[in-house]
């Protein structure tokens, strides 16, 4: 049970790593548009996500969500097996995404205006300015603060234990309720959470370094 729990937690770790950081990724840029609609839209979504606890997403994707669909979805979503799972992802998923879309656009902002008057004159349109100037920029210079916000994004995973969701907080509890050997599994999970935890951290660390050697190289070949 506590090795299921565990790929279950890696799972739902690595999906809504992914999942959030795109979506974080289209609501920053939403944001700093010159559009005012996408602007209001993307400000309206940070402050409705960031402001309520994660928790209640979870809950609220597996309760609420279903039933709120048409056509006997939300029945087809229900008979699901594996549903307490994908409600997880969907809830961690628009909970983070509200943070990963604030450090985003606070990189964005923090380019000179002249990197997208470069990157015009060298004829890139609109979309080629992101993905070849803009968001390699946005990444790199907020690496730490995304790092951060991805482990905690990791120890959220625990929330979806409330929709049962079989992953390691809730096989510890399971345990816990089967066999009376709550201790042993507890000490089992704990070391898992701070092991991971610290192996993300440590990656984060790596990647810092190696961004400062490549952007130290970057700058002794232009002054050269």
């Amino acid at each position: 049970m506590i090795i299921t729990g565990i790929k279950i937690t890696i799972l739902l770790m690595a999906i809504t790593s992914v999942t959030s950081l795109l979506l974080g990724t289209v609501v920053a840029i939403m944001r700093i548009s010159r559009i005012k609609i996408l602007r209001a839209l993307g400000t309206i979504y940070v402050e409705i996500f960031r402001n309520i606890p994660g928790l209640f997403w979870v809950i609220f994707f597996y309760f609420i969500f279903p039933e709120i669909l048409p056509f006997g979805w939300g029945a087809r979503l229900n008979a699901y097996p594996n549903y307490p799972v994908v409600a997880g992802v969907m809830g961690l998923t628009v909970d983070n995404a509200s943070y990963v879309s604030d450090i985003l656009r606070s990189g964005r902002l923090a380019i000179p205006h002249g990197q997208r008057e470069a990157a015009i004159s060298s004829g890139l349109n609109r979309v080629q300015q992101y993905i070849y100037v803009l968001l390699p920029q946005m990444f790199r210079a907020t690496l730490p603060p995304l790092g951060t916000r991805m482990v905690h994004n990791f120890k959220n995973t625990s929330l979806c234990m409330a929709i049962t969701a079989p992953e390691l907080t809730w096989a510890t509890q399971q345990i816990e309720s089967l066999t009376f050997r709550g201790i042993e599994a507890t000490t089992m999970a704990t070391l898992f959470y701070v092991g991971l935890a610290g192996v993300m951290a440590s990656i984060i660390i790596i990647l810092e370094k190696v961004l400062r050697i490549d952007i130290a190289k970057s700058a002794y070949q232009t002054r050269g």
